[in-house]
């Protein structure tokens, strides 16, 4: 996919899963106590890790290692809703050790939950460069740049989320609307797309090497080149697959990273 559907995708999904983790936190605990933000906090980080980490296998062509990406997707599954948990717990346990006067203790709480789901879609790809003892140069800026991302979703959207809390709680107040469409909903939702848009703008931003598909199969394809060795040709387990061109080999060319340097 292009960058530019990369950016959005990211944000949207971000959106969706935050108000889909936060249906699943208020039906298994609705109030506010400490707990119930855990839980909230524990069901955003897994549903927008997880959308996350599957985009970020579309882009970088990983999709179609069955094995591969279920890994992937449960790697980053668990990050995110560790992130997710700890920085509920973190936020609203010290924010109510203020009896409620530092909300900047909750912006704190899902900056940290921020910062472990940008870095949700990248341990993979680091982890897997470790083990095969490839190099890493690659997946360390991957992964640092998801940490750089998330990070600063996570804090604007927490700043975001407590502004909106206090704006519709002057409007719902006490009634009923706050069941379907709370305050903390409505943060939910800006804190998700925040940190979605801002994983995929520093992954973008800060790219080191990538390649655009000019002509063939999907052309305007952009791919990250993330990985010490990207494949191009007609094969499915290729990064870059170019299908349906006779004149295309299966495995028709590669990119290998040796150094500083990338070699085609």
């Amino acid at each position: 996919m292009s960058f530019r559907l990369f950016i959005y995708y990211c944000a949207a999904w971000g959106a969706a899963a935050a108000f889909l983790g936060w249906i699943v936190g208020h039906m298994i605990e609705g109030d506010a106590s400490l707990s119930g933000a855990a839980l909230k906090g524990l069901a955003l980080g897994a549903f927008v890790a997880l959308g996350l980490g599957l985009l970020d296998a579309l882009a970088v062509g990983s999709q179609r290692d069955a094995v591969s990406l279920g890994v992937r997707l449960t790697l980053a599954f668990l990050i995110g809703a560790t992130g997710g948990l700890i920085g509920g717990f973190v936020g609203q346990g010290l924010y109510q050790l203020t009896s409620g006067k530092w909300t900047v203790l909750l912006i704190f709480g899902w900056t940290l939950t921020g910062l472990l789901i940008g870095a949700a879609p990248s341990v993979f790809d680091f982890l897997a460069a470790v083990l095969r003892n490839e190099e890493r140069r690659g997946a360390r800026r991957k992964l640092r740049n998801g940490l750089i991302g998330g990070t600063v979703g996570g804090c604007v959207g927490g700043i975001v989320s407590v502004l909106g809390h206090s704006m519709w709680a002057a409007v719902f107040k006490d009634t009923d609307a706050q069941d379907l469409w709370s305050p903390s909903a409505t943060g939910f939702v800006a804190l998700g797309a925040c940190i979605g848009l801002a994983v995929a703008l520093a992954q973008i931003i800060l790219r080191e090497a990538w390649l655009r598909v000019e002509a063939g199969f999907r052309p305007g394809r952009q791919v990250l080149l993330t990985r010490p060795e990207t494949t191009i040709g007609r094969a499915e387990s290729c990064e870059v697959g170019l299908f349906g061109d006779a004149a295309v080999e299966k495995v028709h060319a590669r990119i290998t990273r040796e150094g500083l340097s990338l070699i085609h």
